[in-house]
């Protein structure tokens, strides 16, 4: 799918020239799809990085028991086959390959629209140990945050992950979501093609 681009007006023709596409329904430039390096299109580009997760969408889901109420409760995961991902500021390199996406500050109003009215318990939150608002899982019943970290055991080894590393979402139903633009994500990236059992089938 297309990844949706900021090009004021006067930069017009210099991104026409790039390849860049007009879509006047949503009054928005594009970067086609069949152009797999947005690098020269950096200029109208999130400056601080960040990822473009390419089709399909997924969304993993799961349930835990919530570590302080202890009642059993629904979580998802946002994740990714495809994905271009840079590093402030650094090169947007594509990577075909699984991952979660954790510790998420920010998700494109797409997205937004699908969570708040199918997921409302994953939600923008203020985090008191983080200091700083995250999009989390939430107890549907207490409403305490179901942290990243509850949710995927990422300990290390040797500077590395370890292979039997665990997920909540390991085996669990992956949904693919539909929309017209490749979204934007400002989150970190957990992957790992090992534990990613249900991948396969999201097609």
């Amino acid at each position: 799918m297309p990844i949706k681009i900021d090009v004021p007006f006067s930069h017009k023709d210099e991104a026409k020239k790039l390849g860049a596409v007009w879509v006047p329904d949503v009054k928005t430039w594009v970067i086609p799809d069949h152009i797999k390096d947005i690098n020269p299109f950096k200029v109208w580009l999130p400056p601080n990085g960040g990822t473009f997760v390419k089709y399909p969408y997924l969304i993993a889901q799961s349930e835990r028991e919530c570590w302080k109420c202890h009642k059993t409760t629904p979580l998802i995961g946002l994740g990714a086959k495809v994905y271009i991902t840079s590093v402030f500021d650094s090169i947007w390199t594509i990577y075909d390959y699984p991952a979660f996406f954790v510790d998420i500050k920010s998700v494109d109003i797409a997205v937004v629209s699908i969570l708040s009215e199918r997921f409302p318990f994953f939600r923008e939150t203020y985090s008191k140990t983080l200091k700083k608002n995250v999009w989390v899982n939430n107890c549907i019943h207490c409403h305490t945050i179901q942290g990243d970290d509850y949710n995927i055991d990422r300990s290390y080894v040797f500077g590395g992950y370890q292979n039997e590393k665990r997920t909540l979402f390991r085996g669990k139903q992956m949904e693919q979501i539909q929309l017209r633009f490749d979204y934007y994500i400002d989150s970190a990236i957990y992957e790992g093609e090992y534990y990613w059992d249900g991948f396969q089938e999201a097609e």
